[in-house]
Order: C-alpha cells, then sequence, then structure tokens
C-alpha cells in the first residue's frame, strides 16, 4: 500500500508543491521551526512547533487532494498519500535527515481539519 501512495504523492507534487517548499526552506534558511512557526501560518494551512528542532504540526483547514476533492477517492485510506507527499517533500529538502510523518486527522476521516504531525530526528 505505501509504495502505492508513495509514487502518487510524487507525482502529485513534485511540480508544485515541491517547489514552492523549497524556495520556502531556502528564504528561511532551512530553519524548521521558522518555517512551521511563521511561515506556515496562511491562507488555508497552518504549522506549530510543538517542540523547538524536533517536532512539528501542519495542518490544512480543506482536504487539499484533488482526487478527494473531485469525489474521485472516498477510501479512507488515501489520507497516506497526503502523509507520504509531505515525507516525500521533507526527504528532498534534507536528504541527510530522518523524519516521521504520522496522520493525527483529516477531513476525510471526519475531523474538522487535516492535521499531520512531523517528527525530525
Amino acid at each position: 500500500m505505501k509504495e502505492k501512495y508513495y509514487e502518487q504523492a510524487v507525482t502529485c507534487v513534485k511540480d508544485t508543491v515541491l517547489p514552492a517548499q523549497i524556495k520556502l526552506y531556502k528564504s528561511y534558511g532551512g530553519d524548521f521551526d521558522k518555517i512551521y512557526g511563521e511561515a506556515m501560518n496562511g491562507s488555508g494551512y497552518f504549522g506549530k512547533v510543538i517542540e523547538a528542532g524536533h517536532i512539528y504540526e501542519l495542518g490544512y483547514e480543506k482536504c487539499t487532494c484533488p482526487k478527494v476533492q473531485s469525489g474521485q477517492v472516498t477510501d479512507l485510506d488515501q489520507c497516506e498519500c497526503s502523509r507520504q507527499s509531505i515525507f516525500y517533500i521533507l526527504s528532498c529538502l534534507e536528504p541527510d535527515s530522518k523524519f516521521e510523518v504520522e496522520i493525527l486527522e483529516t477531513i476525510l476521516r471526519g475531523a474538522e481539519h487535516c492535521r499531520f504531525q512531523i517528527t525530525k530526528y
């Protein structure tokens, strides 16, 4: 299952979200505390520093998956694609770092927002 969603996630974000995240990462000097504490709080999304230098939260006010938005997919496992896309982006930003991305809650699964916890080791 994860391989399927990983490839789907890469295809979905590599030409759109990834370049924007690379630009953001560079503009904040790679400082995740500033990125999730300041930059990731805008229209439609939010970030939070849970433990400086180590644990972060990333959330979306609405589901960002085009397949879910269009009604093409209703399977709750589709949220794994979003988790994998976050993991892929982080791995591209810092290929020598280790990350864990956990789904906290998603709109497709009945929550008010989509929220993910990111742990950097």
